[in-house]
């Protein structure tokens, strides 16, 4: 998930530096096909922050990093999903981070890779006096991820705007839209995520350009099985072509995701307005899905491409979401329109090594030392906000919820908070070096409007937004709860002697 931290994140920065430290030391290098960075500022303090960045699935991601890179020139030589990851050399800390060796869901290879970079830091600079680990959106749970899996290393956290209900639950959320989109916009034309074929061949295209010796891209492939996301041959042509997907605003551009949804809905901008039919569609699409008209594109970018890479990529062809005995409940629909959703939605069945995939890479368990700090905003529509709460069970369930603090902002969209990074880092680092535990109160009055949207709202249950379900791979036991509303699939009760779901 690209991080939308773009023109307001770039004034502040450039706002700050003037008063900050330079560089004394800039690392550039190269480990197991990941890319690496540490900048290490002249008033370093002793202490390390390791930055994981946000998903992207464009390939253009993976370079070195630039070895002229300085403090007046990083806003023009970093992409920007890696500009806010110098944050703490503005109070002394030593910064690292990595590209990772793949793009895509990048969870098992980004674990090592970020091990790399840590241990790359310790032999060369020494052992900081506290290392912490941070990130946006994939590269929060990314934070979530490392933090168990080396449960010991890092002094304090802030996984921001992440998935951190897990792979599993998130990705079940996307295949849901699939199958209401399909039930909605199946039968249109031109709404299929589908590509083309070029003639005389089995290259798969977009365009005529796509293809070789002036042939035409003249015929379209049939659709794929929706548990899919896309065929095998078209993602890996979208995948090796980055520049044709229009994955959120940070995107390169391109028409993929938005020809299909525009086809379905009319245009996503309201400009022509959409016909009757299209409306209608959009309406009953909006209603059923409980997303907001401003993510349609961007969230069925994971319904398509982000699925089948996760498919065809990292899982061997076969999916970890399935939804056979679901009942959709969408409370905006009449009750009619969920008769009918239900009758008529696609059913299919997980792959239960697919989702032992996605379990392992990763759903949190709350079994870390560190201290953890949160954001999310409550207008995401991408990654819901409801992953906090889901996350915070995991800790309650662990035993360790003194060590988990969650702030909620107002504003912001997908990771689109900005003054509260400056506030948020202070204060992490003042709970692990000076034991100040933060409150959002305290936080508030740091940081008040307009430049922090922090709230003491909360979100609400996670399977009042997505239905919990037991899945091949997922059994009922092993699914936390805490006694919420939509805790457990249902039929099952939740067991608050161990967190878990259980069966009646």
């Amino acid at each position: 998930m690209r991080t939308i931290v773009a023109s307001l994140v770039l004034a502040l920065l450039l706002a700050a530096l003037p008063a900050a430290a330079q560089w004394q030391t800039v690392d550039t290098f190269t480990t197991k096909g990941a890319h690496g960075l540490i900048v290490i500022p002249e008033d370093w303090n002793g202490s390390l922050f390791i930055y994981a960045h946000g998903y992207s699935a464009d390939r253009r991601l993976l370079q070195p990093f630039p070895a002229d890179l300085a403090a007046d020139n990083f806003l023009q030589k970093l992409d920007l999903l890696f500009q806010a990851s110098v944050l703490p050399t503005l109070y002394g800390y030593a910064i690292a981070t990595t590209t990772f060796r793949s793009v895509g869901w990048y969870v098992k290879d980004a674990i090592k890779d970020v091990e790399n970079v840590r241990r790359r830091f310790v032999k060369k600079y020494g052992e900081p006096e506290y290392t912490y680990l941070w990130g946006h959106s994939g590269g929060s749970i990314m934070t979530a991820t490392v933090i168990e899996y080396f449960p010991d290393t890092y002094d304090g956290a802030m996984p921001m705007c992440g998935p951190n209900a897990g792979a599993r639950r998130n990705f079940n959320a996307a295949f849901d839209l699939r199958a209401v989109y399909e039930y909605v916009c199946g039968d249109v034309p031109g709404a299929q995520f589908t590509c083309g074929i070029c003639e005389g061949s089995k290259r798969r295209c977009l365009v005529d350009g796509d293809c070789p010796g002036g042939r035409a891209c003249s015929a379209r492939e049939e659709s794929p099985a929706i548990e899919d996301g896309l065929s095998r041959q078209c993602t890996k042509f979208l995948l090796a072509h980055p520049d044709r997907f229009n994955e959120n605003p940070t995107s390169p551009g391109g028409g993929f995701v938005d020809g299909a949804a525009t086809a379905c809905f009319g245009s996503l901008t309201g400009t022509p307005a959409p016909t009757p039919e299209q409306a209608a569609r959009k309406d009953l699409f909006l209603r059923a899905s409980q997303i907001p008209e401003s993510f349609i594109a961007t969230d069925l970018f994971f319904a398509s491409i982000g699925m089948a890479e996760v498919v065809h990529v990292r899982n061997k062809g076969k999916h970890p979401w399935g939804n056979e005995d679901l009942v959709y409940d969408a409370p905006a629909l009449s009750a009619r329109e969920k008769s009918d959703l239900n009758a008529g939605i696609a059913r299919v069945r997980e792959d239960k090594s697919a989702v032992a995939y996605m379990k392992r890479y990763y759903e949190p368990r709350g079994e870390t030392t560190s201290k953890v700090l949160t954001i999310h905003a409550l207008d995401d529509g991408l990654v819901l906000p409801e992953n906090e709460t889901k996350y915070r069970q995991a800790f309650e369930a662990a035993g360790r919820a003194d060590q988990l603090v969650q702030l909620t902002t107002t504003q912001g969209g997908h990771c689109g908070f900005i003054g509260e990074l400056f506030p948020a880092i202070t204060a992490l680092t003042a709970w692990v070096e000076d034991g100040e535990k933060p409150s959002t109160a305290a936080l508030m009055a740091a940081c008040p409007e307009p430049g922090c949207h922090f709230t003491t709202d909360e979100p609400g249950p996670w399977g009042l937004k997505v239905a919990e379900r037991e899945q091949r791979g997922a059994p009922l036991d092993s699914l936390v709860c805490t006694g919420l509303e939509g805790d457990c699939p249902a039929g099952a009760s939740c067991s608050l002697s161990d967190y878990s779901c259980a069966a009646p």
